[in-house]
């Protein structure tokens, strides 16, 4: 459905068999020809002509091939390195928690030692007669 103005950016890439984003792109390179005009919500773009040449054809000639011979040791390392780094993330938040533990533990005990008349410090190390 194209209106005299020219075609929306998702009529376009669905005439073009690829994704609002692409279209968007491909006009902000210059490589789509477009104009805005006023829309219900603000200006958008309408697309003037559609290439002649079909842009996913484009992106699939460009893709480059993997070989999964090389590929899958690749892959299994960095799953080994992953669980690792999992596992230390594991034993450091455990550890973490032990510290703010402790650290709440010596708060507690600061509190105690800072109630009453006489400087905490005099309490703690009590006068020998």
């Amino acid at each position: 459905m194209q209106s005299n103005e020219g075609l929306t950016i998702s009529q376009a890439a669905e005439a073009m068999g690829v994704s609002p984003k692409t279209i968007r792109r491909r006009i902000k390179k210059g490589e789509i020809a477009s104009r805005l005009v006023p829309g219900k919500f603000g200006e958008e773009y309408r697309i003037t002509e559609l290439l002649s040449l079909n842009i996913q054809e484009q992106t699939l000639d460009t893709t480059p091939t993997l070989d999964t011979t090389l590929a899958l040791p690749i892959i299994r390392e960095l799953q080994r390195t992953t669980r690792e780094l999992h596992e230390t993330n594991l034993q450091l938040a455990g550890q973490l928690g032990i510290a703010q533990e402790r650290i709440r533990t010596l708060e507690n005990q600061v509190k105690l030692l800072a109630t009453g008349k006489r400087p905490w410090w005099r309490r703690l190390f009590k006068r020998q007669s």
